[in-house]
């Protein structure tokens, strides 16, 4: 029987950094995993791309929607067949959970039933949690049904701060088990082994089509300056909710993009990459003015949708 292991947190928290533990954890096992990306393009599938692993991409959408579901539903079917152990499934940042065990009942017979929802770790963001949990309904509902809560971030907040997520975490979800981790440095293995059981039933996902974020990919068809990139993504970075994807440069060649509000981090890539930016944005089509005006102001126009 396949094991199946749930990410989800908010976009950003940590998730695709977890999942590369659960791989290092788990790689002497047989493994697929499936990745969902609001965006058109997927870029943490390159993320955790590795020779022997069967990676499904599932990107446009969130998985528990109506947009995407029938396609998440396919792939799990079609995972099934293989001769895989465990399945981990890194849900995307906005991602409403709220009908796994539905969706996993309903397709016990297209798959013999071979299927064991092991539990769901959600990963939450310590320098955000505490504000966007009272306006965001989907980050409420990650740690709702999740089996295990990871604070990601602790190098970044304080003892008091952590005591109040946690408290907030345990007024939504009183029976989950909460791991205090920086780069999500945590026993996986232990965690996954000690899953606290989830007393929430499934319900019906917020995620629908009228509630799906807006989302842009920013192109560039040559290298840009590196101080630009940086006054590019931080023009827009206060009307998003995620900024992520590669960049080619001048300087240091391609480049890792990752942003959240106004934390921005570049990490060198090994390989080279073609200039794709995925940009979530949280004031609707207005980042797609905002985005044309930033990149002819810093950028001569260099950037492009």
């Amino acid at each position: 029987m396949i094991q199946i292991v749930l990410l989800s947190g908010f976009l950003g928290a940590g998730k695709t950094t977890l999942m590369q533990r659960l791989l290092d954890t788990y790689k002497e096992h047989k493994i697929g995993v499936i990745i969902n990306e609001f965006g058109e393009i997927n870029i943490d599938a390159k993320l955790v791309s590795r020779d022997g692993i069967d990676i499904a991409e599932l990107s446009n959408g969130s998985i528990f929607c109506a947009c995407i579901k029938d396609k998440f539903v396919d792939g799990l079917i079609e995972m099934s067949k293989t001769d895989i152990e465990y399945l981990f499934i890194e849900a995307s940042g906005l991602a409403d959970p709220s009908n796994m065990d539905d969706i996993v009942a309903g397709i016990k017979k297209d798959t013999n039933d071979n299927y064991l929802l092991r539990g769901s770790i959600c990963v939450v963001d310590g320098c955000s949690f505490l504000e966007l949990a009272e306006v965001l309904p989907a980050l409420e509902r990650q740690v709702k049904h999740a089996n295990a809560v990871i604070v990601n971030k602790m190098d970044l907040i304080d003892e008091n701060t952590f005591k109040e997520i946690s408290e907030k975490i345990s007024e939504i979800n009183e029976a989950v088990q909460i791991y205090a981790a920086t780069h999500c440095d945590v026993d996986i293995k232990d965690i996954v082994d000690h899953f606290a059981a989830c007393l929430a039933g499934s319900e019906e996902t917020t995620n629908t089509y009228e509630s799906r974020p807006q989302s842009f990919i920013v192109r560039a068809d040559e290298p840009v300056e590196k101080d630009k990139l940086v006054r590019f993504i931080r023009s827009i970075a206060g009307s998003s909710y995620r900024i992520k994807g590669f960049c080619r440069t001048v300087e240091e060649g391609t480049l890792e993009v990752s942003g959240v509000v106004n934390n921005l981090v570049l990490t060198p890539w090994p390989s080279e990459e073609k200039t794709e930016i995925v940009v979530i944005s949280s004031v609707g089509i207005r980042m797609l003015s905002m985005i044309t005006e930033s990149s002819k102001e810093i950028l001569e126009g260099r950037f492009y949708l």
